[in-house]
């Protein structure tokens, strides 16, 4: 950097004009596009972030030890992503003025150079100049209403409170009192996040730009612990995502039973049917996980769901295409009709092929996101007598395992989320959603799973 932004910021520089003075140098060389990625810029800088759970902070900032050494940015996993944007910018901050330092960013900080930190954070995200042109587009009688506030939030990628004070107090353009009470009541009565949902606005390109800017560091490595922690998690969930109402010690012990001994175990019993899928479905990620670096075929998903059945009482079913058209309870789209499954399929795995012959080619965001379509297209299909969604979703898993990301799955809220996505997908041929929920899940998986790659 030409620039030395510490002596800039100790001789007295405001935040906002650190920020105006990075952003030039950043973009000296190409025309700033909207929203900016902080995350980009770290990578660009050479530092390296991830995401973890953090209880009590929003982001750390952990400098270099020495020459050899390089600084690390860790991220509240469990913020919005406008927040992490902020998270960002705040700890980039850190990095240009405060190199020598460790900082663990306390939630609601009232100090001097948190409070430093954030107004850079926010300069840089919503840059002052370009405030001014988007209000100018919505602006009437000298104002901006709320509606148009949400829309100039989604043009900078920040949260729609960050937007709503920074208009309000920097620019005066929001009507009647702007007082920090007051603008808290009023965000809250417009309910923003409802509005968003509303009008169908997801934060996809956020998440695409994410993933994207940790491609260098975004590699999980499916080992023998990363597996065993990923079943121990996932496989009980997404059984309980089909209706198994089991605790989780009795499915392990029915797991181990139902590996033993198969078809001899007292369990193995017509009447067990969703609790013999919970050891299925072990049986089907030791395969995506064993085969996932192979060639990949629509083949591969009926080899899924045979393993989700070889321990039921009659193994022989599984994988079949069903044979009679089905009703899918609480979806919102028709089932192909059973007579044209095969050919369904085969054109799906035309798309599976594209997608295979330029797997490494494509951007990682671009990637998950036609694992999404593929999978969404396997639910619609619905092609196996039983056990399509944990089928597609570990079909799914087998393809993102090959480009080494981290696998997807849903739980509590998420699972809720999930399956509004699958709608929005069936009845708006919307798929922004069901990206977003793919994004998220991907980030979360690899936070939790990474540290177990050894």
């Amino acid at each position: 950097m030409i620039n030395d932004y510490e002596a800039l910021a100790n001789n007295g520089m405001s935040a906002d004009r650190l920020a105006s003075t990075f952003f030039k140098e950043y973009f000296k060389n190409s025309t700033p596009t909207f929203p900016i990625n902080p995350f980009q810029m770290l990578t660009d800088l050479g530092i390296p972030f991830l995401f973890r759970p953090f209880k009590k902070y929003d982001g750390v900032y952990i400098p270099a030890e020495d020459d050899g050494d390089v600084p690390i940015i860790a991220i509240n996993l469990n913020k919005p992503i406008t927040r992490q944007r902020y998270s960002a910018a705040h700890e980039l901050c850190h990095f240009l003025k405060d190199s020598n330092k460790q900082f663990a960013c306390i939630l609601g900080s009232k100090s001097a150079i948190e409070k430093y930190a954030e107004k850079f954070a926010s300069e840089l995200l919503i840059p002052t100049p370009e405030l001014i042109k988007q209000v100018a587009l919505y602006e009437k009688d000298g104002y901006v209403d709320l509606d148009s506030v949400l829309l100039i939030a989604d043009y900078f990628g920040v949260s729609f409170k960050a937007c709503l004070n920074k208009i309000a107090y920097r620019l005066h353009k929001i009507k009647g009192d702007t007082d920090p009470v007051s603008l808290e009541k009023m965000s809250k009565k417009f309910k923003p996040e409802t509005k968003r949902n509303e009008k169908g606005m997801f934060y996809t390109v956020l998440y695409e730009q994410v993933i994207d800017s940790m491609t260098t560091m975004f590699k999980y490595e499916p080992t023998p612990h990363a597996l065993l922690k990923f079943k121990q998690e996932y496989v009980f969930q997404d059984s309980r995502m089909e209706g198994v109402d089991i605790d989780e010690e009795t499915a392990a012990q029915i797991v181990v039973d139902l590996r033993l001994k198969k078809q001899d175990s007292e369990y193995c019993t017509e009447g067990n049917q969703n609790i013999i899928e919970v050891a299925g479905l072990s049986f089907a990620y030791d395969y995506a996980f064993d085969e996932c670096k192979g060639l990949i075929t629509i083949y591969d998903a009926k080899n899924i769901n045979k393993q989700l059945y070889i321990t039921a009482p009659f193994p022989e079913y599984g994988g079949c295409f069903r044979e009679t058209n089905t009703l899918v309870i609480g979806a919102k789209f028709e089932t192909i009709d059973f007579f044209d499954i095969p050919q369904e399929m085969k054109n799906l795995d035309m798309e599976i092929k594209d997608l295979m012959d330029n797997y490494e080619s494509l951007p990682i965001s671009t990637y998950i996101e036609r694992v999404a379509q593929i999978h969404h297209r396997l639910t619609v299909i619905h092609a196996f007598r039983d056990g399509n969604g944990r089928t597609s979703r570990c079909f799914a898993n087998m393809m993102l395992l090959k480009r080494d990301i981290a696998p997807i799955f849903f739980s509590g809220d998420k699972k809720r989320d999930y399956k509004a996505a699958l709608n929005d997908a069936d009845t708006k041929g919307s798929f922004d959603h069901l990206y977003q929920c793919f994004f998220q899940s991907v980030i979360k998986t690899f936070a939790t799973l990474s540290d177990y790659q050894i």
